[in-house]
């Protein structure tokens, strides 16, 4: 009796003590590289930006961010999808101008998605740091901008960097 009463106590600290990614937003746990036709049924304002001629053209859709997760956290920002030959290489949540002292974002990446980092960011900071991950290569920014300071998160791999910034960049606006 005693036994199983350790392992439910063991249990239940383990299910409290791990990061909620239960509820972060699912689409944000979607695999870079995953072709945006395999994941497409799954969320219902998600679209396939690419057509005929874009195959060497990085194709960046945004999205209220509400539209893709169920998380109140991200309320009042965008995620921005970035695809290339028809397969995801990359997500950026931007948080709203003049925020980003709050940390919104960056709470979010720690609490939701177990991201971490070592660096000391307060209130004031601008720049970008990477955060530790599994695999992929995701980077925190604070920009500074004239309508106010904003975050950013974007989650990529190494492999695909090279295409996130550039002439064969293109934003799809529908």
């Amino acid at each position: 009796m005693q036994f199983l009463l350790k392992i439910s106590l063991m249990l239940f600290l383990i299910n409290f003590s791990a990061p909620n990614v239960s509820v972060a937003c699912e689409f944000l746990k979607e695999e870079i590289g995953t072709p945006i036709l395999n994941i497409i049924e799954k969320y219902d304002y998600l679209d396939d930006p690419t057509y005929e001629g874009s195959e060497s053209f990085t194709l960046v859709k945004e999205y209220d961010s509400l539209s893709l997760c169920e998380n109140s956290e991200l309320e009042d920002t965008l995620i921005k999808v970035f695809v290339k030959e028809g397969k995801i290489i990359a997500t950026e949540i931007e948080g709203p101008y003049g925020e980003a002292k709050n940390g919104k974002i960056l709470n979010f990446a720690k609490i939701y998605l177990g991201y971490s980092t070592e660096e000391e960011i307060d209130e004031k900071w601008t720049g970008g740091t990477t955060l530790s991950s599994f695999g992929e290569n995701v980077v925190y920014g604070r920009v500074e901008f004239i309508d106010g300071n904003y975050e950013t998160l974007t989650i990529s791999k190494p492999e695909f960097k090279q295409f996130l910034f550039g002439p064969n960049v293109q934003e799809i606006m529908m």
